[in-house]
């Protein structure tokens, strides 16, 4: 019963993911419609030179965050936890591993993954090319939540 509801929640993620987008680093009130691509999103907003991740808020309201993230090659977010969030990630480019349930697991495009608050998790890219992922927080993350463990 659990799989089945996580997986619905990922499917609805996925589904309301692929109408938002926006090709600015400003997040967007979602009271409106957004659409582009994701490619737009990131020519939009050039890595910094120094930066090894760059999270950019794409919309926002009282009750989700929603951000593209990317990673460079051996980039990796340490292992943290989410108080009051949820987290989904839909990976959209690349190759990594993500920690979940004390496991690093190998992710591709495709790959949906469902952290519930209070769950240590990390993701890291393993490939020579960008790791690119979408992520949703509910409610929205309008202040850092980013508890890390090590």
């Amino acid at each position: 019963m659990r799989g089945g509801k996580i997986f619905y929640l990922a499917a609805l993620a996925c589904l309301v993911l692929s109408f938002f987008a926006i090709s600015s680093a400003q997040a967007v009130n979602t009271a409106d419609q957004i659409l582009t691509q994701v490619d737009d999103i990131l020519n939009a907003n050039p890595l910094k030179p120094d930066d090894k991740i760059q999270m950019i808020n794409v919309a926002q309201d009282d009750t989700v965050s929603f951000f593209v993230i990317r990673f460079t090659e051996g980039a990796e977010v340490k292992p943290h936890f989410h108080k009051t969030h949820d987290e989904i990630v839909y990976v959209l480019k690349g190759s990594g591993q993500m920690l979940v349930n004390d496991k690093w697991i190998d992710v591709k495009p495709g790959s949906v993954h469902f952290n519930p608050m209070n769950k240590v998790h990390s993701t890291r890219n393993t490939g020579k090319d960008p790791l690119v992922v979408f992520s949703v927080f509910t409610p929205a993350m309008k202040e850092p939540d980013r508890n890390f463990v090590e």
